[in-house]
């Protein structure tokens, strides 16, 4: 699974972002609360929306349940500081997609037995391939079965060692829309994550 997060960027609009990535394969889209001045994440998931339905593509909300909810997309991924993953599940229903950020096996954890469909690690300096496989590892010995998705910039290389190492999607935002071709640049992660 192969989630692109929009950014801003000088090159793109943020709709034009989203639709050379689902070119390229990618069937998951989230709209990201960093926006060019005076634009509103509504105003992009309208741009986006007909776009993602038509191409059956997942599209999510970045923080905000409300907007989701009125907006009828898949749902929403939720920092820690925003609403309760619970509160966020009664408030969207049981067909909504609901994601949280997670820095500990003990984040994960706590998850354990609520509604929510997967936690993101970031892929950094602190959470590198043996980090992310011990926090796996210790979530998975608590019996949480709850999907894992990194978030960074990955070497190509990367994605079978962190899929070995029980990481079920990724994330990715500018290491596709920095590139000269972020179509092909999609492609070329989807083959990588394939393998």
């Amino acid at each position: 699974m192969l989630q692109f997060i929009t950014s801003t960027s000088d090159k793109y609009s943020i709709a034009e972002e989203a639709q050379m990535a689902i070119e390229g394969g990618c069937l998951w889209i989230q709209v990201s609360q960093c926006l060019p001045e005076n634009t509103t994440q509504k105003e992009v998931l309208q741009e986006l929306q007909p776009v993602c339905e038509e191409n059956e593509v997942f599209l999510m909300a970045d923080s905000d349940v409300e907007l989701a909810k009125e907006m009828r997309i898949h749902g929403v991924h939720l920092k820690k500081d925003d609403m309760k993953p619970v509160e966020a599940r009664e408030l969207l229903g049981p067909h909504a997609v609901i994601g949280v950020d997670a820095d500990t096996a003990a984040d994960i954890i706590a998850l354990r037995g609520l509604d929510i469909d997967y936690a993101v690690l970031d892929f950094d300096d602190r959470h590198g391939i043996p980090a992310i496989r011990k926090i796996i590892d210790e979530v998975r010995k608590e019996g949480a079965e709850i999907h894992i998705v990194a978030r960074g910039r990955f070497a190509l290389s990367d994605f079978s060692e962190l899929k070995q190492a029980g990481v079920n999607g990724f994330a990715v935002s500018r290491q596709i829309s920095d590139t000269p071709d972020p179509v092909a640049a999609t492609a070329k992660i989807l083959d990588a994550i394939s393998r």
